[in-house]
């Protein structure tokens, strides 16, 4: 059984997954993360497979290569197409950093890179804390809103609900789907959508009705961390959209009381879809 494996057990804290052999590497993690996540240590890929079995971490910490100098970029494709977009953070070697087994896992696209000989602790942990709180912002919102989102717009609300936490260009939209900036848009106006702008403006909106619900934040503190220009731009957001304050949407049920308005937003706007090849590619 995988090292930790009897601490993830335990529900009041997320499971941080390391597949990785370096002991010393991961204890230092483990003291870092404190007692914020119940941390399973795996040193090879076949027990990291054993612990995938007992339930979805939180996030994962991977090294290019296991115990047995198998590379673990298989796994982490393996753990997206069970568990879904769960964030990862490669632990690497300097001397490896050029290994076949390192690109291979940076070709993931891990949400950050940490390097063993200089591991900072304070940004792995905020790393962590960051990527897992938005995993769990998608995980809620989304259910309540997919019923009222037409199938062709799904991929791109999901991408920018992933990435609510800070500005979004369009570009950066269509590259990561893989559509042109003109596609995106004419996709967008074909459904009644507006245009991309809006719709990232409502993910941010989410965003910050989690955060205000989930946070033990100030207002300001919210507004700061989720990158909004000022504090009063999220408060004027808010009344704009919600017709209330941030406080009383705290207090009255936070992204709950969004994904309504959103909902309604879109029934307001919705006209009945055209289907054609381009909104299938």
């Amino acid at each position: 059984m995988p090292r930790g494996v009897a601490s993830a057990s335990r529900p009041d804290r997320p499971v941080l997954l390391a597949l990785c052999a370096d002991y010393t590497a991961v204890e230092r993690i483990r003291r870092g993360v404190g007692q914020e996540f119940a941390l399973v240590r795996c040193a090879t890929v076949a027990q990291a497979r054993e612990a995938l079995a007992l339930g979805k971490p939180a996030a994962l910490l991977c090294s290019a290569s296991d115990g047995d100098s198998r590379p673990t970029a298989p796994f982490v494709l393996q753990l997206r197409s069970v568990c879904g977009d769960v964030p990862v953070i490669a632990l690497l070697r300097r001397a490896e950093a050029l290994s076949p087994a390192a690109v291979s896992l940076l070709a993931t696209g891990p949400a950050a890179t940490a390097t063993v000989e200089d591991l900072d602790l304070a940004s792995v942990q905020r790393v962590l804390a960051s990527r897992v709180w938005r995993a769990e912002f998608v995980a809620c919102v989304w259910p309540m809103l997919e019923p009222d989102v037409p199938y062709a717009l799904r991929a791109v609300l999901r991408y920018a609900l992933a990435r609510a936490g800070e500005p979004l260009r369009v570009q950066t939209i269509a590259d990561a789907l893989g559509l042109h900036r003109k596609t995106l848009w004419t996709r967008c106006r074909r459904h009644g959508m507006g245009n991309m702008r809006a719709l990232t403006r409502w993910c941010r909106l989410l965003a910050a009705a989690h955060a205000l619900r989930t946070l033990p934040r100030t207002v300001d503190a919210v507004a700061d961390e989720l990158r909004f220009p000022s504090p009063t731009a999220l408060r004027n957001a808010v009344r704009r959209h919600l017709r209330t304050t941030p406080s009383a949407l705290r207090a009255s049920g936070g992204e709950r009381v969004a994904c309504a308005a959103f909902r309604a937003w879109i029934r307001a706007h919705l006209t009945p879809p055209v289907v054609t090849r381009c909104d299938v590619a």
